[in-house]
């Protein structure tokens, strides 16, 4: 977990790990008082540092469908959209969610 701080607080975070192929962003969050201020993309930035000095040489992410906001974050970052299926399943028995 990385944290960037602008005067004593914290306004960013992301979650970023990797399983030694391909590095992942899990969470990234910012402050709603410090959005379009630029910290999203300096904690992406941060991410991509950190990942590229393991040695990884690709970062994916998950975005939901109808989140166009963030869609349109990532595009301004230079990300690309890659059609994938993805499975998944609830540990405890419950039914599956959209």
């Amino acid at each position: 977990m990385l944290a960037g701080r602008a005067g004593g607080s914290i306004v960013a975070s992301v979650l970023v790990g990797h399983d030694g192929h391909r590095g992942w962003v899990y969470y990234v969050a910012v402050d709603p008082d410090h959005q379009h201020s630029g910290y999203g993309r300096l904690i992406m930035d941060s991410a991509e540092d950190w990942l590229r000095g393991c040695g990884i040489e690709k970062l994916q992410l998950m975005v939901r469908p109808d989140n166009s906001q963030v869609q349109a974050f990532y595009r301004s970052l230079g990300y690309f959209e890659q059609q994938r299926i993805i499975y998944a399943k609830w540990l405890d028995g419950r039914e599956s969610t959209p």
